[in-house]
């Protein structure tokens, strides 16, 4: 299955941009994010360098970082959107460096500068290849103890978006997504597969680490 090009990609979220941020005011609340954003921040306490997020959107999930678990965190959001990269923009305000380019060359971001990256419901628009390219990319930018954090759509074939768009994206079993997670040079320390409601589909929620000695 070939995923839709960068170029529909882009103008997919340049289109549904206001009804993304609206769907995300709501959805930043689910107990999952708590969740996770909790942890990540537990686990970089003592780490240098910002919290990354290669395909920020809206901006939600790091302003939720910013405001209830690390404020004082440095923050840089990546979206291949020009108009998701303007509500981000507008969203974080001088709390985030927000950034127009793509989640698999973070140019932006220096080499073992980042103490997490993150990447939400972003790599069912990649093939495989270009899965363990970003996975190798995000490695590259992260410290060395530094947390992966990847939310995807789990299983195999097309991601459902239930008739709304006609963008082609796909989806990865937990097996795929830990495996090239371990072949880009990351531990996977969790992974977990959980239902999302009002979706047809499962999601997984991986959690990896960039050993200290490498």
């Amino acid at each position: 299955m070939k995923t839709s090009s960068d170029a529909e990609v882009r103008q997919l979220y340049d289109d549904f941009v206001d009804h993304y941020s609206e769907m995300m005011d709501s959805e930043i609340d689910l107990p999952i994010y708590a969740d996770l954003l909790s942890r990540l921040s537990e686990r970089v306490a003592a780490l240098p360098g910002p919290v990354v997020d290669t395909s920020c959107g809206s901006g939600h999930m790091l302003a939720r970082y910013h405001e209830r678990h690390d404020p004082a965190r440095s923050l840089v959001g990546i979206d291949l959107s020009p108009r998701m990269v303007a509500i981000a923009g507008a969203r974080l305000g001088a709390n985030a460096e927000i950034l127009l380019g793509d989640m698999r060359s973070l140019v932006g971001v220096a080499t073992s500068s980042a103490a997490a990256v993150l990447s939400f419901f972003a790599i069912q628009h990649i093939d495989p290849d270009d899965a363990l390219k970003a996975l190798r990319e995000w490695r590259r930018a992260l410290c060395p103890g530094g947390v992966l954090l990847i939310a995807a759509w789990e299983g195999a074939g097309a991601v459902d978006y239930g008739g709304r768009f006609d963008a082609v994206a796909r989806r990865y079993t937990e097996d795929e997504v830990s495996n090239w997670a371990r072949e880009a040079g990351f531990v996977v320390d969790r992974c977990v597969v959980e239902p999302v409601e009002g979706f047809p589909m499962d999601a997984l929620y991986l959690e990896g680490s960039k050993t200290a000695s490498t």
